[in-house]
C-alpha cells in the first residue's frame, strides 16, 4: 500500500548558507531516488504476494472476509453474500470472484448476519457475528447442495478470531465503557488496560478537558508523547511542539467502542513510534434509544482519611464539588407521511457538561505579602532573626579591592520613606495584609482557599445514510469548551489566570462499490484546537499605578494587565502560566483508497494525507511591564557575599 503524508514543520533557514544549500539538495535528490527505488521494490513485492493485506489505514471500521466453497473444497464463483447489521439494518451485498473469495468491506462496528446464495445451493446463514474496530473478521462458507429455498443456517459455533493481520491491541468495547467505574468521566483512560501500556504521569485527574494526562502514555517501552489518536478514521491531534496529545475526548455515551493499537506492523498507520488510539463512535438504530445521567461528587459525602484524623492542625475537608450530567440519544430519522428512515437513516446527538472545582488546584493556597511595617521600608524586625538578615543599601555601592565591590549597612534595616518610589507602592498595595502566623522572618503569613473553577461542556452529532447497498455514507461534527479560572491567591483580581480549550471538528465519509471486486472510500476531517489564556487583571489601568503616559500608551488598554512583578520572597504578582494569548492548532486529513480484490490477491492503494499546522501568539510581556527585584541588590558587603534568605 502507498501513502502520500503532508506535514508542515518549520526548517532551519538555508539562504545565507549556500554551500549548506547545495549539500541539503544533493542529499535530497539521493534521498529520493532511493525512496523511489524502494518503493518500487515494495510494489513488487506487494503485487507478488500471495497474503491477503486487508488492513484499512487507521479506519475505525472492519472487514468480513472469506472464501466460498461446497463439500468436496472446490471454491464457488458468483456466489452473493451479504452481511446486515442487526442493529440497523443496513445491509452490504458482494459477489465471490473467480478464486470463491469475498471481503465485505468497512462494516461498523456490531453484530451481524451473513447469508450466502447461489442457485443449485442451499441457502447460507450466520447470526451474531460480531465486528469490531478494525477488524478483518474471516468466515469461510461452505455450501451444500439444495433448493435455494432450502437453507443451513449456522448456530452456537465459537466466536471468530481476528487472523487477517499482524498488528496487536485491545478492543475497549461498549460494556467496558459504559460497566467500568471512570473516576474523571473519560473513557479515554481505559487506554490504559491495554497489555504493555504504561502510565508516564502521576495518578492526576484525566478528566476530557484535560489532554495532557490522558496523552501521556507509553506502549511497548515507546516512551511518552509517541502516540497517535483518531476518531472514525480521522486524525484527533493537538499538534504542540514535540509533546502532540489528544485532541478531543468525545463523552463516553457517544462511543461505541475503541482499539488500543500497540504494535503496528501495518504500514499505513506506521506514522508514530507508539500506540494508535482508534475510536469509532456511536450511530443511530432502527430502536429509539435514549438517556440522561447526573453524575455527583462532593465533600459532604467524604469522611477524613486516617492520616486527616490523626493530624493536628485538620479541621476540616476541602470543599469539593464535581457535577456531570448529559443527555444522549439517536433513532432513525422519520417524518410522518413525508419520509421514512428506518434501515437506512440515522442520527445520534449527545451532550455532556461538567462542571467542578479541584481543591488540588489552589484548595490551599499559602503565600507571602509584605506586612504594614514593610510597605513603609521597615524591615528591622528582620534583624531580631538573626545578623544574616542585615540588608546593605544598594545606593552605596563603590569599588572594592579584587576587582569586588561593596556595600554599606542599611541603618537598622529601614528604607527612608523619601527613597521609596510612588509606583512600587502603589504595587504593594494591591497584596492584601497578611492574615496568618508567619515564619520567623515573615514568609508564608497569608492563607486562601480557592479551588480551580472548572466548566465544561462538549457536544458530538453522527449522521448516517445508506443510499443502496453498494453507497453509504456519514457525517459527524463534535465541539466543545473549556474554562479553568484559578490561582486566585488572594481571593481578587490581582493574581488569577483564566485558560480556554475550545475543539471542533468535523468528519465526512463515503463508501462506494464500483463492483464486487472494487469498492473507494472518500473520507475528509478536520481537527481544530485553541487554548488561549488571559490573567484576570485584563483590561487594568496601568496609569493608576502611576506609570508616565508614554509608558500607558504603548500597552492596549484592553489587554493590559497588572505587571508580573517578582520582589525577593514575596508571592510574584499577576503570573502567568503559559503566557496572555494563544496557542492553536489544526490538522487536516484526507482520505482517497481503493480495494481491489484479484483472485487470491488483495491490492489497496490510494493516498491518505496529513497535514498539522501550529499557530502561537503569546504576549504576556507585550500587557504591560515585566519587573523583577532580585534580593541580591541587598547583599553585602561584597557583591560575592551570601543572598539574604528574604
Amino acid at each position: 500500500m502507498i501513502y502520500y503524508r503532508q506535514q508542515s514543520t518549520s526548517g532551519s533557514d538555508l539562504s545565507e548558507a549556500p554551500g549548506r544549500r547545495r549539500e541539503f539538495e544533493k542529499q535530497t535528490k539521493e534521498f529520493f531516488a532511493m525512496s523511489i527505488k524502494s518503493i518500487g521494490v515494495g510494489v513488487c513485492l506487494l503485487l507478488l504476494s500471495a497474503i491477503s493485506i486487508l488492513a484499512q489505514s487507521q479506519d475505525a471500521r472492519g472487514n468480513i472476509v472469506g472464501r466460498v466453497f461446497d463439500t468436496t473444497g472446490a471454491v464457488i464463483p458468483g456466489t452473493e453474500v451479504r452481511s446486515v447489521n442487526a442493529a440497523t439494518g443496513v445491509a452490504v451485498s458482494v459477489k465471490t470472484n473467480e478464486a470463491g473469495n469475498y471481503v465485505l468491506p468497512f462494516l461498523s462496528p456490531g453484530f451481524y448476519t451473513v447469508t450466502a446464495e447461489v442457485m443449485g445451493f442451499r441457502k447460507f446463514e450466520r447470526k451474531n457475528i460480531q465486528v469490531r474496530v478494525n477488524d478483518n473478521v474471516p468466515l469461510d462458507i461452505q455450501m451444500t447442495v439444495g433448493e435455494v429455498s432450502e437453507s443451513v443456517e449456522v448456530t452456537a459455533e465459537s466466536p471468530l478470531l481476528q487472523t487477517a493481520e499482524a498488528s496487536l491491541g485491545q478492543i475497549i468495547d461498549e460494556r467496558r465503557i459504559v460497566e467500568l467505574p471512570l473516576f474523571a468521566g473519560n473513557a479515554m483512560d481505559l487506554v490504559h488496560l491495554a497489555p504493555g501500556t504504561v502510565n508516564g504521569t502521576d495518578m492526576r485527574l484525566r478528566k476530557a478537558p484535560f489532554n495532557a494526562a490522558p496523552s501521556q502514555f507509553s506502549t511497548d517501552g515507546s516512551g511518552n508523547n509517541g502516540n497517535a489518536f483518531t476518531i472514525d478514521g480521522v486524525a484527533n491531534v493537538y499538534s504542540d511542539g514535540t509533546a502532540p496529545r489528544v485532541a478531543f475526548s468525545p463523552p463516553q455515551a457517544s462511543l461505541s467502542e475503541f482499539k488500543v493499537q500497540t504494535s503496528s506492523f501495518d504500514a499505513a498507520i506506521g506514522r508514530t513510534s507508539g500506540a494508535l488510539v482508534n475510536v469509532s463512535t456511536k450511530g443511530g438504530t432502527n430502536e429509539f434509544h435514549g438517556q440522561a445521567w447526573w453524575w455527583l461528587r462532593h465533600s459532604a459525602f467524604d469522611t477524613p482519611t486516617i492520616y486527616q484524623k490523626r493530624s493536628p492542625t485538620f479541621t476540616k475537608l476541602p470543599i469539593y464539588r464535581d457535577n456531570r450530567y448529559g443527555v444522549a440519544g439517536g433513532a432513525p430519522i422519520v417524518i410522518p407521511k413525508v419520509y421514512n428512515g428506518t434501515n437506512k437513516t440515522f442520527w445520534f446527538f449527545t451532550y455532556e457538561a461538567n462542571k467542578f472545582g479541584d481543591p488540588n488546584v489552589g484548595g490551599s493556597m499559602i503565600s507571602t505579602v509584605p506586612s504594614a511595617e514593610w510597605r513603609q521600608g521597615d524591615l528591622s524586625s528582620l534583624l531580631r532573626v538573626g545578623a544574616n538578615y542585615q540588608l546593605y543599601d544598594p545606593a552605596t555601592i563603590a569599588a572594592a579591592p579584587n576587582g569586588r565591590f561593596s556595600r554599606s549597612p542599611l541603618p537598622g534595616n529601614i528604607f527612608p520613606a523619601s527613597r521609596i518610589n510612588p509606583v512600587a507602592k502603589n504595587l504593594l498595595a494591591l497584596y492584601p495584609l497578611p492574615n496568618a502566623p508567619a515564619t520567623a522572618d515573615g514568609r508564608q503569613n497569608f492563607f486562601m482557599s480557592a479551588p480551580a473553577l472548572e466548566d465544561y461542556w462538549t457536544t458530538i452529532g453522527r449522521f448516517d445514510h445508506a443510499f443502496n447497498e453498494k453507497n453509504r455514507m456519514f457525517v459527524r461534527i463534535h465541539r466543545d469548551f473549556w474554562e479553568e479560572d484559578k490561582n486566585r491567591h488572594f481571593g481578587n483580581d490581582v493574581n488569577g489566570v483564566i485558560l480556554n480549550r475550545v475543539n471542533r471538528g468535523i468528519a465526512v465519509d463515503d463508501v462506494h462499490m464500483i463492483s464486487s471486486t472494487m469498492v473507494l472510500n472518500l473520507r475528509y476531517g478536520i481537527s481544530a484546537q485553541e487554548f488561549p489564556e488571559r490573567r484576570v487583571s485584563s483590561g487594568f489601568d496601568l496609569a493608576s499605578l502611576g506609570f508616565s503616559s508614554g509608558l500607558v500608551g504603548l500597552v492596549d488598554s484592553s489587554k493590559a494587565t497588572i505587571p508580573r512583578t517578582a520582589v525577593g520572597s514575596l508571592t510574584t504578582l499577576a503570573p502567568w502560566e503559559s503566557g496572555d494569548g494563544k496557542t492553536a492548532s489544526i490538522s487536516h486529513n484526507g482520505v482517497a483508497n481503493v480495494a481491489w480484490m484479484r483472485g487470491n490477491h488483495n491490492v489497496r492503494f490510494g493516498l491518505d494525507w496529513m497535514m498539522f499546522r501550529e499557530f502561537r501568539a503569546r504576549y504576556p510581556q507585550d500587557t504591560a511591564p515585566d519587573l523583577s527585584f532580585s534580593n541580591a541588590w541587598a547583599r553585602g558587603p561584597l557583591d560575592n557575599s551570601p543572598v539574604q534568605p528574604v
